[in-house]
């Protein structure tokens, strides 16, 4: 990595838009035209909740966003190449509108109103920098379902920005209704018929969402990886239900600048023991944010 710039320079736009020029911080004009919600065919929507309650998951073919993905996937190859964890990709105003122009399906995952929660992150699976996504687990599944323990009260979105294959480390979930731990979540790699477990390979843009509740993770890159797999994934929650991390995100709310660099540092913490931080980054990240994480 190269040196730590100060918490200043970090929370400053120039320092961003001079690593990734084809990229918008805090861009005005560029966030009230590319926020508009990409179109979901109403059947296709109506049906996200039955394959939530059934597999866990959906996944869903690359619709018509309002800027090239590929260009955000360059973004995060910057990131990296610079030698900053590929989550600084969210100082950039793309990563996130992509969600953004996600409303109409969140609504429909999620009963109606949702928030944004304070997890997301970013992965560059190129073979030699990072050679898998993360191992297999579970995200917030103590809480991921309602009482009727089908029903998210949580869920994530991932967005692959570049074409995800088995080679490559693309993900793999273990459906709901395949899964004996699902409803009482816990560690599924004992009793597991390896039959049942999914690959999911997808186009750059596709759309893929889970409960939390869903054992998932990130496959093993095979060398030579002519291609980098390259994602994105942000976490929500059902609106009327209390927070399960604070601070929660209002979905309207395109958070602004130094916001964005206190809440990268925060995922940093949070993530450190799947992502670990060099002894700088680490110290870093907790005299800005705070100490903590997992």
């Amino acid at each position: 990595m190269n040196p730590l710039p100060s918490f200043g320079d970090m929370a400053a736009p120039e320092m961003w838009r001079a690593l990734a020029p084809e990229l918008h911080v805090a861009d005005a004009a560029f966030l009230e035209a590319a926020r508009r919600p990409v179109d979901f065919d109403p059947a296709t929507l109506a049906d996200i909740p039955r394959r939530l309650a059934t597999s866990g998951y959906f996944q869903l073919p690359p619709p018509r966003w309002s800027f090239d993905l590929a260009a955000l996937g360059r973004g995060v190859s910057a990131v990296a190449k610079a030698g900053y964890p590929p989550v600084f990709i969210f100082m950039y105003d793309e990563a996130w509108l992509v969600f953004a122009q996600l409303k109409a399906l969140l609504e429909s995952a999620l009963g109606g109103s949702y928030m944004i929660m304070p997890a997301f992150w970013s992965w560059h699976v190129d073979g030699s920098r990072e050679s898998a996504g993360w191992p297999p687990h579970r995200d917030n599944h103590e809480k991921a379902l309602m009482p009727d323990r089908r029903t998210p009260r949580l869920v994530a979105l991932w967005i692959p920005l570049s074409e995800a294959t088995p080679l490559n480390g693309c993900m793999y979930v273990l459906p709901a209704d395949r899964d004996p731990f699902y409803e009482a979540p816990r560690d599924a790699k004992a009793g597991v018929d390896l039959q049942d477990i999914r690959a999911l390979p997808a186009a750059t843009g596709s759309v893929l969402g889970w409960t939390q509740a869903l054992y998932h993770w990130g496959g093993r890159a095979s060398q030579p990886v002519t291609t980098p797999r390259i994602s994105l994934s942000v976490e929500f929650q059902r609106g009327d239900e209390l927070p399960v991390l604070e601070p929660l995100l209002d979905p309207d709310v395109v958070p602004g600048v130094p916001e964005r660099a206190r809440l990268i540092l925060r995922q940093l913490l949070q993530y450190r023991s799947f992502s670990p931080l060099t002894p700088e980054l680490l110290s870093f990240a907790k005299t800005h944010v705070g100490a903590g994480g997992k």
